[in-house]
């Protein structure tokens, strides 16, 4: 494993920087935090600390998205290649990680890409980019120009295509002119893809060697979905109308579309806002069961499937159904670990919550 790990080095437009010297493998691994990681961590460094990598572990404590950052980002990484003489560069990332890891390999050209999660376009309302950006990014942080442009090495992105946030990428990913070097990859999970598939052992057989076909990986356990691009547009189209609070209405859709819960988690909202709260989180009920019985939803991260219980119970106490609430919170307990949103709806329910199994 690697042998030396320097201190964390703070470069400028709150970037910090981590190397973990010494690997065995001839890979040197950079690793993009994602959003929220303190100063002093990184993100997905425990992930690594026993690796046969190297490691160069970058942080954008402001939660910039690695914005403005080029320059610091190629000194810490052209000094670990000076100093690790890696045979392999790998970029690596999730969610804010995966942006970061996308614009700095896309724009270098000397290493394998693999991005988790990614918001290929910043800003978009309802995007988690648009709650922390302080201002517009800037045009040549374009990544889908970027992505359209020849590439010397594998680029593998990964979206989570039960968010209609990462079903925007996925999307924009399929109407790109065909390149042998770029892999889209629709995988039946969250946002929080990255973590599910931590879970289910899947980024640990990745990351040992870098050797194994991530789509085998993915399909084994029966992960792989390829959406209509109708199915995709519906799907983007009302999140992005509840997102902008704009006017909508709800299409037909096909069977494939009606059985993916982020777009039953859209539908309800869609109803609360037509003023049928109780529909709404019936609808979530329902899906809380189907999250339980399927064998591959129930791989989803729990953190996601309680938030179908948690917004059920707030619709319920919505429109003065309390007994509801409590039922669909009290079910959630049951489940789940408890968290500060359901602690606030016990007090708003004024209800003891019961202790967790």
């Amino acid at each position: 494993m690697p042998s030396l790990k320097t201190a964390p080095s703070v470069a400028s437009h709150g970037l910090e920087v981590k190397l973990q010297s010494g690997g065995r493998s001839g890979v040197l691994m950079i690793v993009f935090s994602q959003v929220r990681i303190p100063s002093g961590k990184f993100g997905l460094e425990r992930l690594f600390a026993k690796t046969q990598h190297s490691c160069v572990f970058l942080n954008d404590i402001q939660s910039q998205w690695y914005l403005r950052a080029e320059q610091d980002i190629d000194r810490a990484i052209d000094d670990a290649i000076a100093q690790e003489n890696p045979e392999r560069v790998v970029y690596y990332g999730a969610s804010m990680g995966a942006y970061g890891a996308l614009m700095t390999g896309l724009r270098r050209q000397d290493g394998e890409i693999f991005a988790f999660s990614p918001e290929l376009s910043l800003g978009m309302a309802g995007s988690q980019s648009a709650a922390y950006l302080e201002c517009p990014a800037p045009e040549k942080a374009d990544l889908l120009a970027l992505l359209s442009g020849s590439m010397k090495y594998p680029v593998h992105i990964l979206f989570g295509l039960f968010d209609w946030i990462d079903m925007t990428g996925y999307l924009a990913m399929q109407r790109l002119p065909h390149c042998e070097k770029r892999f889209c990859y629709g995988v039946a999970g969250p946002h929080a893809l990255h973590d599910q598939l931590y879970s289910l052992n899947i980024v640990r057989q990745l990351i040992k060697t870098f050797q194994r076909d991530i789509s085998e990986l993915l399909s084994a356990r029966g992960l792989l979905i390829t959406p209509s691009l109708a199915d995709c547009t519906k799907f983007v189209g009302l999140g992005q109308a509840l997102a902008e609070n704009a006017p909508m209405y709800l299409p037909d859709v096909s069977r494939s579309l009606s059985d993916n819960p982020g777009y039953g988690l859209l539908r309800a909202e869609h109803f609360a806002l037509q003023g049928k709260p109780q529909r709404g989180a019936e609808l979530l009920q329902e899906w809380d069961i189907a999250l339980k019985d399927d064998a591959v939803l129930k791989t989803t991260p729990k953190r996601w499937r309680k938030s179908f219980l948690i917004r059920a119970a707030e619709l319920y106490l919505s429109c003065a159904e309390r007994a509801k609430a409590q039922e669909a919170l009290t079910d959630c307990v049951a489940q789940f670990p408890i968290d500060e949103r359901m602690l606030q709806l016990a007090a708003e329910l004024e209800f003891v919550l019961p202790e967790t199994q």
